[in-house]
Parts: C-alpha cells; sequence; structure tokens
C-alpha cells in the first residue's frame, strides 16, 4: 500500500497572480483540479502519493492559470480572478494553518514593492513553457529540459568558455607584483 502524505508547497503573489510551487521531485501521473475557489493535486514519485486541497481565499481565474511539471517542483501560475483587489492577506480561506503551506520567500515582495521588485525570484518562471488547466497532464513526447542542459557538441565550448571565466578571475603573476606594490 502506498503511503500518502502532502508535499511541501511553497506560494508567493503579486497582485494579479499567485505563484504556488509543490517541492518534489520527480513527480509523475499528476492529477490537478483548479475551481475558482480550490486546488487539487495529486502524483506519486518514488512510491509515495502527494496530495493536497487548498481552498483559496479569493477567487482565482481558471482560464488565465496555468501549471507545469519541472521535473525538480511542479510549478502554478493562478491568476487572480479580481486584478484590482489588494494582496491577499492569506493564501487560504480558512483561518488555522496548513502544515504543508510555507511563503516561498525567494519570490516574497511586499505590497508596496511590486513596481520595483515584481520580478524577483521568477526569472525562471517562464509562462511559455506552462500549460493551461484545460490541456489535461504533461505530455511524455514534451522536450522540456532541455533547454537547460547543454546540447551534444557544446560540452566543449561550455568547458572553454568556464575556463576563460576563471582565468578573467586569477590575477596573472605580473600583475600579482604590480598589486603589491
Amino acid at each position: 500500500m502506498q503511503k500518502t502524505i502532502a508535499p511541501i508547497v511553497k506560494w508567493a503573489q503579486r497582485k494579479d497572480n499567485v505563484f504556488l510551487t509543490v517541492e518534489v521531485r520527480d513527480l509523475k501521473d499528476e492529477k490537478v483540479d483548479l475551481t475558482t475557489n480550490s486546488l487539487k493535486f495529486s502524483a506519486n514519485a518514488e512510491g509515495v502519493n502527494y496530495t493536497f486541497e487548498i481552498n483559496f481565499f479569493a477567487e482565482v481565474s481558471v482560464e488565465e492559470s496555468k501549471w507545469t511539471n519541472y521535473g525538480l517542483n511542479v510549478r502554478f501560475i493562478l491568476s487572480k480572478k479580481d486584478k484590482t483587489a489588494s494582496y491577499w492577506t492569506r493564501l487560504i480561506k480558512e483561518t488555522h494553518k496548513l502544515a504543508f503551506l510555507q511563503v516561498d520567500w525567494t519570490k516574497y515582495v511586499d505590497e508596496d514593492d511590486e513596481a520595483e521588485e515584481g520580478g524577483k525570484g521568477l526569472d525562471d518562471w517562464d509562462q511559455n513553457k506552462f500549460q493551461n488547466f484545460d490541456q489535461g497532464g504533461a505530455d511524455e513526447d514534451d522536450e522540456e529540459g532541455e533547454e537547460e542542459q547543454p546540447k551534444e557538441g557544446n560540452v566543449d565550448d561550455l568547458e572553454k568558455e568556464e575556463e576563460v571565466q576563471k582565468n578573467d578571475q586569477v590575477p596573472q603573476e605580473g600583475e600579482q607584483e604590480k598589486q603589491a606594490n
């Protein structure tokens, strides 16, 4: 019998979106059910069933929301329905704390600072790599992650580039003498 637990889910927000990250590697057989008021999630990894349900503080737009499985984690970009409202005071409708939910401090931006720091922690959240909720699960033929790995024939070029960067950082013998004087 498979063990069932709630995964660690980190969250952050901006005025128009909520960002969720399910922190489990190599999840398979994802089942995602997003409604305007809740998110139900389940998936398997290494003989463990991970599952959770979140009832949102306010409504989200299912049509504008997206998700993807990056292999390292599963990410959600949930579009808030009311884009003119202020930041949510919490993620969930209930006032009690859910042990598996954590603030994602790498993406956290205070509402007053969003104009200056709105992109904080979102550099690798390319929305073009996300799928809409009506598209179902990720296809096995998807080639996500290939961009992150070096392409064949480029390994030598990458090693040369790393060597050049190391050499640029280490002062040459003559430069060390000049710096000492």
